[in-house]
């Protein structure tokens, strides 16, 4: 989170839908920010980038026991000019 927030200036999550099944907990999030910093390897655009992602968590004792975060990172590589292809 550190690197994100270093990298994008008035970063927001935004959590469209949220499921709950017993101990397992789903979150559809929109991502936004304005690239201020080195992300992706590319340097500061000043564009605002914005992309969809899913996170995952599994919750023990009341807590987040395991996370697993997905994103559209080739979304953001081309919104900021880059070749969706190249490695993060």
């Amino acid at each position: 989170m550190r690197t994100i927030h270093a990298a994008l200036g008035a970063y927001t999550r935004t959590i469209d839908d949220f499921v709950v099944t017993g101990d397992s907990v789903a979150a559809r999030m929109t991502f936004e920010g304005r690239h201020r910093g080195d992300f992706f390897g590319m340097a500061p655009a000043g564009k605002t980038v914005r992309w969809a992602g899913a996170s995952f968590f599994r919750m023990a004792e009341d807590r987040i026991a395991e996370l697993w975060v997905l994103g559209d990172a080739d979304s953001v590589k081309q919104q900021l000019g880059g070749d969706a292809s190249d490695s993060f």
